[in-house]
């Protein structure tokens, strides 16, 4: 009966030392951690750069938006009719 107490209480003590973190998770933990407040310390200049690295096609999107309606603003109709001919719409 005692073996089978040893075996269980090895197995149970291995499940333990497993799910503890190793000191390279705990690296990228400390890692992930600094790079965070190091983000909520930035600017408006270097968030929005940030941003833009992270996630490009959101950027080239809203350029783009502002761009069509920024020249619809000015140019009016003709500018999208133009738009949309080179376009094949």
């Amino acid at each position: 009966m005692e073996q089978k107490e040893d075996t269980l209480k090895k197995a149970f003590d291995a499940l333990t030392q497993d799910s503890l973190p190793t000191q390279a998770q705990k690296e990228r933990m400390l890692h992930r951690i600094m790079a965070g407040s190091a983000q909520e310390n930035a600017t408006g200049f270097e968030k929005l750069k940030q941003m833009v690295v992270i996630y490009p096609w959101r950027a080239a999107f809203a350029v783009s938006a502002v761009q069509a309606v920024v020249f619809t603003l000015i140019f009016g109709t003709q500018y999208t009719n133009l738009l949309l001919g080179v376009l094949g719409g």
